[in-house]
C-alpha cells in the first residue's frame, strides 16, 4: 500500500507490504496505520516471474476488496498518529509539524491572531458584509448579520432583495394588497395598483360602473351597479332582466328571460322577451292569442293554428296534428290513415263485427257486405231456413240423417249421414262394396257389390255363387258367374272351385291345365301328361288318356301302347308277319333273316337250299 501526492506509486511512500499472510489466515477485516500525508492512497498486488509466493496463493493477480476506509486527523490534531494539538486555533496546521498554513475563515495577520475588519468577513477578509442593518454587527467569519438587515432586504447575510409583495428592514412589512407589488425599501406602490384599484397609493376602489386593470373596464348588466366588483367586474347581487353570467354581459338563451335569466318562457310561446317574457316573438305551433295561452281549437292545428286536422282523426294534436285522441269511426294508426281492418269497426277499430257479417260497415258495424255462409236476414242474425245452408243459404243440405242437424254455415250433416251416402255433406254416394248409414257397412263378399241402401245384392252374385242373397256355391261341376260355366276334367269333380273353376286336386289322365280343359300336347299322355306316346303308326299321336295308338304301331312293335316289340319268328306292322321257317329269327321291322338261315338254307331271305337239288319254292 502506497501514499501518493500523485497517481505514481513510484512517487510516493511505501506504507505496507504483507510478507505474512496466507489465504487461510488472511482477515477479513485488517487495519494499518501509515504515518506520512497525501493525496492518493494506492492499493498494489503483483506476480513477478521468478518469485516464490506463499503457499495458496494464486499464479495471477487478483483483488477481492469489499471496502477501502481512509482516516486523515481530526481537526485541531497533528503529529504521528494524530496525537498532537494544534498551537492556533484560528489557523490551519501542517499535519506533521503543527506550524500555521493559513487563517481560516473570519481572521487574518500574523499567526491569523486579527478578526477581518468592519465590513468584512470569510477566507483572507477578502468578502463584504451585504445589507446588514448595523455593519459592526456583521459576524467576520461567515458575514451573518447579527441586528437583522437593512430596508428592501432578508436573509441571514442580507444579500436576498425582498420577495414581490414584501418591503422594509427584513422584508417584515406586506406591501399594500392593492398595490402591484411595491417598492420594497418604502412600501410605495411604484408599479402600479392590482384590478380594481386606483390613486397614488392605489387606495381607492374603481369608480361606479368599471374595474379591472387601471379601472378601464366597464361593468355589465348588474342588477344593482353599486355591487359590480372593482376587481373582476363579477355581479354580486345578480344581474339585470334579460342578461346571465357572472359578469351579466351575456343575453338570456333562447327560452328564458327576467333576472339571471331565470325564468322559462311560457312553453306555448315561440321563445320570448328576455327582459319580461312576453311573447313578441309569436307563438309555437298550436297555440294562439296575445301571450299564446289559446289551444288551437277542434280540428285545427300547427303554426297560428292554420292547419286543419285530418278528417278520420277525433280532433287531433293541436301542436303536430298527430291523432294522438283516437281516430273517428272507421280508422285507426297513428295518423289515421288505415281503415278497419276486415272484421273490425268503429273509433279505432276497436270493435269486432258480428260473426255472422261478411265482414260489416267500418263506420258503423252494420252488415252491408253481406252475410257470412249460413246466415241471412238485414243484420245476419238469422240462420239459413231448415234444408239450406250456404252463402244466401243457396245450398241445399244432403243426404243428413236429420235435416235439422244440417250445419247451416258449410252443409255439414252434424249426427252422420242416412243409407247409401257418406262424406261431410252426405252428398257422396257408398262406393262399390258398402252400404247403410254413412257407407260404414261392407256387402256380403258374394255379392258383386250391393244395394247402397239395405245391402241386398240386387246386382247379381260375384262368380261362383247363387241365389237370392247369393249365399248358396254353385252346383256340382258348374263355377263362374251366374254359375254358368262347367267345370274341366277334375280328377275330383267335387274340387271343382265354384268361383274360378279350378281344379284342386289336379286333372284327370289327358288333361292339363287350372281348368284341366286341355288335352295332353301330342305325344303325351295320362295323368298330368306326363308319359310319353309309344311307337305309333302315325307319329306321336296316341290317345291322350291311355296312350292307346290308334292308328296301329309301325313295323317292330306290338300292343295297345306299341311300346313292345315284336315277338320271335314275327315281325312287320303290328308284328302281324310271320318270319320265313328258313331263317333263324328275322328282322322285328323288315323280316330279313339277318340273324341267319336255319342249318340247309341259305340266301338273303334263307330262300335257297344248300343241296344240288333244285329247292322248293316256299
Amino acid at each position: 500500500m502506497y501514499v501518493s501526492n500523485t497517481t505514481d506509486r513510484l512517487q510516493g511512500t511505501l506504507c505496507y507490504k504483507d510478507a505474512n499472510f496466507t489465504a487461510l489466515t488472511i482477515p477479513a477485516v485488517f487495519p494499518t496505520i501509515c504515518p506520512v500525508h497525501g493525496q492518493y492512497v494506492i492499493y498494489y498486488n503483483e506476480r513477478r516471474q521468478g518469485v516464490i509466493y506463499p503457499r495458496g496463493y494464486s499464479t495471477s493477480v487478483g483483488s477481492s476488496l469489499c471496502e477501502v476506509e481512509v482516516y486523515g486527523c481530526p481537526g485541531e490534531f497533528y503529529g504521528p498518529y494524530c496525537s498532537n494539538a494544534c498551537p492556533n486555533t484560528n489557523c490551519y496546521c501542517h499535519l506533521e509539524t503543527g506550524t500555521c498554513q493559513g487563517c481560516k475563515p473570519g481572521y487574518q495577520g500574523y499567526l491569523c491572531k486579527l478578526a477581518c475588519g468592519r465590513g468584512l468577513y470569510g477566507a483572507e477578509c477578502q468578502q463584504e458584509c451585504a445589507h446588514c442593518r448595523d455593519l459592526t454587527q456583521c459576524v467576520h467569519t461567515n458575514g451573518s448579520c447579527l441586528t437583522g438587515c437593512e430596508a428592501g432586504y432578508q436573509g441571514e447575510t442580507c444579500a436576498a432583495p425582498c420577495p414581490h409583495g414584501f418591503f422594509g428592514p427584513d422584508c417584515a412589512d406586506r406591501c399594500n394588497d392593492s398595490c402591484d407589488g411595491c417598492n420594497r425599501f418604502n412600501g410605495f406602490c411604484d408599479y402600479g395598483c392590482n384590478p380594481g384599484w386606483q390613486g397614488y397609493e392605489c387606495q381607492d376602489a374603481c369608480d361606479k360602473g368599471s374595474f379591472g386593470d387601471n379601472c378601464s373596464e366597464t361593468c355589465g348588466h348588474c342588477r344593482d351597479v353599486d355591487e359590480c366588483f372593482n376587481i373582476n367586474g363579477t355581479c354580486l347581487t345578480g344581474c339585470a332582466a334579460g342578461y346571465q353570467g357572472d359578469f351579466c354581459t351575456t343575453s338570456c338563451p333562447y327560452g328564458f328571460f327576467g333576472p339571471d335569466c331565470a325564468y322559462r318562457c311560457n312553453d306555448s310561446c315561440d321563445g320570448c322577451n328576455r327582459f319580461n317574457g312576453s311573447c313578441d316573438s309569436g307563438c309555437n305551433p298550436g297555440w294562439k292569442g296575445y301571450e299564446c295561452r289559446e289551444a288551437c281549437p277542434y280540428g285545427f292545428f300547427g303554426l297560428d293554428c292554420g292547419e286543419r286536422c285530418n278528417d278520420t282523426c277525433d280532433g287531433c294534436n293541436n301542436i303536430n296534428g298527430s291523432c294522438d285522441s283516437g281516430c273517428n269511426p272507421g280508422w285507426q294508426g297513428y295518423d289515421c290513415h288505415n281503415a278497419c281492418p276486415y272484421g273490425f269497426f268503429g273509433p279505432d277499430c276497436v270493435h269486432e263485427c258480428t260473426d255472422t257479417c261478411d265482414g260489416c260497415n267500418i263506420f258503423n258495424g252494420s252488415c252491408d257486405s253481406g252475410c257470412n255462409p249460413g246466415w241471412q236476414g238485414y243484420d245476419c242474425r238469422d240462420a239459413c231456413d231448415k234444408g239450406s245452408f250456404g252463402d244466401n243459404c243457396s245450398e241445399t243440405c244432403g243426404h243428413c240423417r236429420d235435416v235439422e242437424k244440417c250445419s247451416n254455415n258449410n252443409g255439414t250433416c252434424l249426427t252422420g249421414c242416412a243409407a247409401g251416402y257418406h262424406g261431410d255433406v252426405c252428398k257422396t254416394s257408398c262406393t262399390h262394396g258398402f252400404f247403410g248409414p254413412d257407407c260404414a257397412y261392407k256387402c256380403n263378399d258374394t255379392c258383386d257389390g250391393c244395394n247402397r241402401f239395405n245391402g241386398s245384392c240386387n246386382s247379381a252374385c260375384n262368380p261362383g255363387w247363387q241365389g237370392l242373397e247369393c249365399q248358396a256355391a254353385c252346383d256340382e261341376g258348374s263355377f263362374g258367374d251366374n254359375c254358368s260355366e262347367t267345370c274341366g276334367h277334375c280328377s275330383d269333380v267335387e274340387n271343382c272351385l265354384n268361383i274360378n273353376g279350378t281344379c284342386l286336386t289336379g286333372c284327370d289322365a289327358g288333361y292339363q291345365g287350372g281348368l284341366c280343359k286341355t288335352q295332353c300336347d301330342k305325344g303325351y299322355f295320362g295323368i298330368d301328361c306326363n308319359e310319353t306316346c309309344g311307337y305309333c303308326h302315325e307319329a306321336n299321336h296316341c290317345f291322350h288318356t291311355n296312350g292307346t295308338c290308334i292308328s296301329g304301331c309301325i313295323a317292330g312293335f306290338q300292343g295297345d301302347l306299341c311300346k313292345t316289340t315284336c315277338q320271335r319268328g314275327f315281325f312287320g306292322v303290328n308284328c302281324d308277319t310271320k318270319c320265313l321257317d328258313t331263317c333263324d329269327n328275322c328282322n322285328d321291322v323288315t323280316g330279313v333273316c339277318d340273324q341267319g338261315c336255319l342249318p340247309g338254307f341259305k340266301g338273303f331271305v334263307c330262300q335257297e337250299g344248300k343241296s344240288s337239288k333244285k329247292s322248293c319254292k316256299i
